[in-house]
């Protein structure tokens, strides 16, 4: 292997260096639209209430997809192949929600700031399941008894 630690020429080096280059993000076609994720607040719980009329009333907003008006995956969301042991991808397709961070809708407009200011302005309600210890319920293990 020669080419370690050997000069490679960019073609578009000096382009890059003036800061005339165009990257990916600065091209545009005709109708493009662009997508701005909602994320979920909350670690573990359900969608209480979404209200997106006021957001799709705003200026550029196309759609505000949701669990409500999203296309169901096949499978409810189940990999073709075999996924490892409980991972379903269940984007937008129930009200419940597994953990911070999780997409909880996406807002599609006419340009990237109108997009985001959509995703900025949607507000999620959670409501937070009620926890129930029980011993009797609690995973048998094979770990040592606690010594006094």
């Amino acid at each position: 292997m020669r080419s370690v630690g050997a000069p490679l020429d960019r073609v578009d080096g000096p382009q890059k260096v003036c800061g005339t280059a165009r990257y990916t993000a600065e091209f545009t076609v005709p109708r493009m639209a662009h997508a701005v994720m909602v994320q979920s607040t909350v670690a573990h719980g359900r969608i209480a209430e979404m209200d997106t009329s006021t957001v799709e009333k705003m200026p550029g907003v196309i759609a505000v997809l949701t669990h409500r008006n999203a296309m169901k995956l096949p499978q409810g969301g189940k990999a073709a192949v075999q996924p490892p042991h409980g991972r379903v991808l269940s984007l937008l397709q129930e009200d419940l929600v597994h953990y911070n961070g999780q997409p909880v809708a996406v807002v599609v407009a006419e340009t990237l700031e109108q997009a985001t200011a959509g995703a900025a302005a949607l507000r999620a309600c959670y409501c937070s399941p009620t926890a129930r210890p029980s011993c009797n319920r609690a995973p048998k293990t094979s770990a040592p008894a606690p010594t006094r």
